[in-house]
């Protein structure tokens, strides 16, 4: 094959060169060559040029596309699986004389020969064999990337790191992740159990995309917090004790019990919450324990070290030896947010934040409508 040749140019400025190439257009033209000037052009395997000795006149033609590499190994791959160019020609909607300028095309970019063929067929050379185990691997990563980068447009793929005090864990998670997976089968999720006060920190350094937590938690300006959950207050006894068997127990008559409580360290500001409810009922808990674990708490209770108060739905999924009673005095109810960093705008993040306080909303519209019924007069 011609690597390079040159050209003797005479003439005036309108006279013109024609170079004919297989490579190149039925002919391409260099305007206005000068006399005695010497044009030299090159054939490399990546790309095509042309260059002239006089100074400042310098044309360059860029060799095949990345678009058209994809092509021609994808037509290799046809012919690789048929094994008939014809067949393949029409599989792949070309001419058979297009197609087999594409395989020529692509050996020569690789640089071997690929395909044999000859009056009896078509075969696979060994160093298409090769080739073509690799090239099936790489055409598929092409596409599994176009597919993602096309979810990633419309914030459908991308990883997710959410913290989850275990209320929600239990009460929330599972069926949300669930249904944003109906629509966002790429989505990737990592979950971790962490208090209020940790995930507030990892939220702010962004070594976190998602929190659920525990509210109130004051003021905090970087991030973006919405309640999704409330839920009513219970005292937590030992099965046997003897508040087990009241339906309704006002704050006042458990002045005398001994508690066991969550560390402030774990939700300072619901920590405090619970502390002045009973304040604002005349009574001072007399804490003998503290843990930062509410799976703990519940089984010191159980073991009848002391009672509490938690939120009702930690004592339906405990499964432990305890009693939930219902408070009588009107305190505040037990709430959880969602909290996002102002400063985390990701996509995926964004997409999982708008689906969660929608299908949250719409469960929690359902559940009062529903208490609404069962409690209204027959």
């Amino acid at each position: 094959m011609i690597r390079t040749a040159e050209l003797n140019g005479t003439g005036n400025r309108s006279s013109v060169c024609s170079i004919n190439s297989p490579y190149l257009p039925q002919s391409c033209v260099l305007p206005s060559c000068r006399a005695h000037q010497t044009y030299r052009y090159s054939i490399p395997k990546r790309k095509l040029s042309f260059s002239s000795t006089a100074p400042g006149r310098t044309v360059r033609l860029g060799g095949a596309s990345k678009e058209m590499l994809l092509q021609q190994i994808k037509s290799f791959l046809s012919i690789a699986e048929t094994l008939h160019f014809g067949r393949s020609a029409t599989l792949i909607h070309l001419s058979q004389p297009a197609l087999t300028l594409q395989i020529q095309a692509l050996e020569e970019e690789v640089g071997v020969k690929l395909l044999e063929r000859n009056r009896r067929g078509t075969k696979v050379t060994a160093a298409g064999l090769a080739f073509r185990e690799h090239a099936i691997a790489a055409i598929a990563q092409v596409e599994q990337a176009v597919r993602r980068a096309r979810l990633a447009e419309n914030r459908k793929v991308g990883w997710l790191r959410v913290g989850l005090i275990p209320t929600a864990g239990n009460e929330i998670m599972p069926n949300l992740i669930r249904h944003f997976g109906d629509s966002n089968p790429e989505a990737e999720f990592s979950l971790h159990n962490i208090h209020t006060l940790s995930q507030i920190q990892m939220l702010d350094a962004g070594s976190l995309d998602v929190g659920f937590i525990r509210l109130p938690i004051g003021e905090h300006c970087d991030l973006e917090v919405d309640p999704i959950h409330r839920e009513p207050f219970v005292f937590v006894v030992p099965a046997s004790h003897w508040l087990a068997g009241k339906e309704n127990v006002q704050v006042r008559e458990v002045a005398a019990e001994e508690f066991v409580m969550l560390e402030r360290t774990a939700a300072p500001d619901c920590h405090d919450l619970i502390f002045g409810m009973m304040r604002d009922a005349g009574v001072v808990p007399n804490v003998r324990h503290t843990t930062g674990q509410m799976q703990t708490l519940i089984s010191l209770v159980a073991s009848g070290m002391g009672i509490s108060i938690l939120p009702a739905s930690a004592v339906k999924h405990s499964g432990a030896a305890v009693a939930a009673c219902e408070i009588a005095d009107v305190i505040p109810l037990s709430e959880i947010g969602l909290a996002v960093s102002k400063r985390n705008r990701r996509p995926i993040v964004e997409n999982f934040r708008s689906f969660a306080l929608t299908e949250l909303g719409r469960i929690n519209r359902t559940s009062r409508v529903t208490m609404g019924r069962v409690n209204s007069p027959a």
